[in-house]
């Protein structure tokens, strides 16, 4: 109703004053709309990714593995790195996951959509995923953005005795410049990343900046599946 109200005020000043400038009117309606709270311009869901079930125990995880077709699976960490794919047999409802404890050196796993970058600049846009790390692990996000720099994460999973759904804000996060290479935080001489530019993200992902414990119940990160919300923004 005061969106109406608004509306019909400024057409009537149109008339009254014929010399008004259009363009004034049509920057104060764009503020107006971009003075909307975010919640009412909540990002679609960008991509889902869950693991499809592997053909023998534990496999490393490659491409074949990728549940949506659409996606491009990249993997950093060295010739070395070793993330498995992984399910049970018990619990019987135990799903197919990411797994990191068999890693001799530090590692992380992005993914991209080859046809679209993702504006992740919104107050809302966000990841919601499953997982469960183990130990002393703590699961972080990862960016790749358009420029090609790389930027890791402070928000953390901890360790749960359970899989554990959460989801959080980009615009919650503070960021690091990330080395893709040795999956480290990379030394600069601005320590964090004051607000980088999330409208053009070329891959999301995950790092626990760690190598894994070397199999069994030791340190290592889970998860389950990852969404991320966000605009998709054509790759000219």
């Amino acid at each position: 109703m005061r969106s109406f109200i608004v509306s019909i005020v400024a057409v009537a000043t149109l008339f009254l004053n014929p010399g008004l400038n259009l363009t004034v009117f049509a920057q104060g309606r764009l503020q107006e709309e971009l003075s909307a709270p975010p919640e009412d311009n909540r990002p679609p869901l960008f991509f889902r990714e869950s693991w499809k079930n592997p053909p023998t125990q534990e496999p490393p995880l490659t491409q074949e593995a990728m549940e949506n077709d659409n996606l491009e699976l990249k993997l950093y960490g060295g010739s070395e790195i070793d993330v498995r794919i992984v399910i049970h047999t018990t619990p019987k409802d135990d799903p197919s996951y990411v797994w990191s404890g068999s890693s001799p050196v530090n590692w992380a796993v992005a993914i991209a959509d080859p046809g679209n970058y993702v504006d992740l600049s919104s107050p809302v846009a966000k990841i919601r995923w499953r997982t469960k790390p183990a130990a002393f692990n703590l699961l972080r996000p990862i960016l790749k953005l358009a420029d090609g720099s790389y930027l890791v994460g402070d928000y953390t999973e901890g360790y749960t005795g359970d899989w554990r759904v959460t989801e959080f804000s980009f615009a919650s996060v503070r960021w690091r410049s990330f080395d893709p290479v040795n999956c480290v935080t990379t030394r600069t001489i601005a320590g964090w990343i004051e607000d980088p530019d999330l409208s053009r993200v070329e891959e999301v992902g995950f790092t626990d900046l760690t190598r894994g414990s070397g199999g069994g119940a030791g340190g290592g990160s889970r998860v389950d599946w990852i969404e991320v919300y966000g605009f998709p923004i054509p790759r000219s």
